[in-house]
């Protein structure tokens, strides 16, 4: 679906135009003819409108809808509340024929009519259901590899059942599997499905409110995440706005909020002044900050590994605790190690003497689902190392007898003897000493 109308809500074009600014470049990015309608009102919001009068809250969502309806188009909202609301009506609408009747007699005074056979889309399953991952990421010039991104989904946009059904109501994966298309990697944590909490400010209930905020955001915080993704207006102002409260009252919180239009407005290109990211209450500086430095550190990387496989194998972790060595010594954790290295941290691990537990036993690479494993990497952190002179010296001395001998340890010639056992030829280790240096000289001259 490429042309339909789009719904902003109210509180988007009032408090948030930098979120329709970089939805509207990523419709236009993506080749979306979209249409806005004149009538429009509130969606109506659940908590204000259907609290006082369902008749009210029901008339109005049937009547936006019938707009749409008479235009010949569906409909795409980039808001966790219209879409619900939307869908909640519709839902009721269909089997409650005697109250849509009654709607209906009431909009046939501006010769609408609500018949229910049009589609009610949320922006975020617009892209992952209607556009797809695949050409989302195609669209990306600068990815945001390297990146930890957490994601808000927000309540209203996966329930209720059977009302809303796109995706998992308690364990979604869409909006970051389209994070992730973008390059980042997604970071799971233990209150991804707690409410927001805003609704609780709508009542007058300010410090409750905050503690919502405050819960998710300082776990975020110990998480490390670079950003935190919202796909809801009033998600993005609990997060930001109050966060921005939090800190005028001294607390130690700052994760930025992007809202997923501008995350991917950004992968595709566009620039934070276009977009306006400026006009956030908690800066996003840090976190582009932090994208340049992982594009330089990408580079690096790119000197000795395929950063695309790297990438990918510190987002999986499949293979966390299939690692021999882990299950006896719990202090070595490869993954760790990996997303070490994609955090632009190569000369504390190469330091580390932890990546020479590496066995290279290769039972991760058997295991893994991509053949990717991490038993080349770390034989690659580890030629890294000993050019570097930071690898154990029990490495570069018997390196050292084996340029001298050609073997890495003397024959017990009286052990032989008593197998009778002929003495073994000369070693070759002047030769093989010989042929590397003829290599060094060669690399020189290179």
């Amino acid at each position: 679906m490429k042309e339909f109308a789009v719904f902003w809500g109210c509180t988007i074009p009032a408090r948030f135009p930098f979120i329709e600014k970089s939805t509207r470049l990523v419709f236009d990015d993506l080749g979306a003819k979209v249409h806005e309608l004149e009538g429009h009102t509130c969606c109506p919001e659940g908590t204000l409108v259907k609290a006082n009068d369902e008749n009210a809250f029901y008339t109005a969502a049937a009547r936006n809808l019938a707009l749409v309806e008479k235009a010949g188009l569906d409909v795409v909202t980039p808001c966790n509340g219209c879409y619900s609301t939307f869908k909640e009506a519709s839902s009721h609408l269909r089997t409650h024929w005697r109250v849509k009747d009654e709607i209906n007699t009431r909009l046939a005074r501006e010769e609408l009519e609500y018949k229910g056979d049009l589609q009610i889309t949320h922006f975020a399953e617009w892209l992952s259901d209607q556009m797809g991952t695949g050409l989302v990421a195609s669209k990306v010039v600068k990815p945001l590899w390297g990146m930890r991104i957490a994601v808000h989904y927000g309540c209203h946009l996966l329930r209720p059942q059977p009302a809303v059904r796109w995706d998992d109501p308690l364990h979604p994966t869409k909006v970051e599997a389209m994070v992730a298309a973008l390059g980042a990697r997604v970071i799971d944590y233990s209150t991804k499905m707690q409410c927001c909490g805003g609704a609780l400010d709508r009542v007058g209930e300010r410090d409750a409110s905050l503690a919502f905020a405050r819960r998710k955001l300082a776990e975020l915080q110990r998480e490390q995440v670079d950003a935190l993704v919202v796909v809801c207006p009033s998600c993005f102002q609990q997060f930001d706005l109050n966060q921005a409260a939090l800190q005028r009252n001294n607390e130690d919180i700052h994760v930025p909020v992007l809202y997923l239009s501008e995350l991917i407005s950004l992968a595709y290109g566009h620039t934070p002044e276009e977009i306006g990211l400026g006009m956030h209450r908690v800066s996003v500086d840090p976190f582009l900050e932090k994208w340049g430095d992982r594009q330089v550190d990408k580079e690096k990387l790119a000197e000795y590994f395929d950063v695309s496989l790297l990438g990918k194998c510190a987002s999986c972790q499949a293979c966390k605790d299939d690692c021999p060595v882990c299950k006896v010594d719990t202090t070595f954790q490869p993954t760790e190690i990996i997303e070490a290295l994609v955090r632009g941290k190569l000369d504390d691990v190469i330091n580390d003497t932890q990546l020479w537990k590496c066995l290279e036993c290769y039972t991760c690479h058997e295991l893994c689902h991509s053949e990717i494993g991490m038993a080349d990497t770390f034989r690659k952190l580890k030629e890294i190392a000993m050019a570097a002179g930071t690898g154990p010296d029990s490495v570069s001395g018997a390196y050292k007898q084996f340029l001298e001998q050609g073997t890495l340890g003397k024959p017990k010639e009286g052990a032989r003897k008593k197998l009778g056992l002929s003495p073994l030829p000369a070693t070759g280790g002047d030769v093989i000493a010989g042929l590397l240096s003829a290599c060094e000289d060669e690399g020189d001259e290179e």
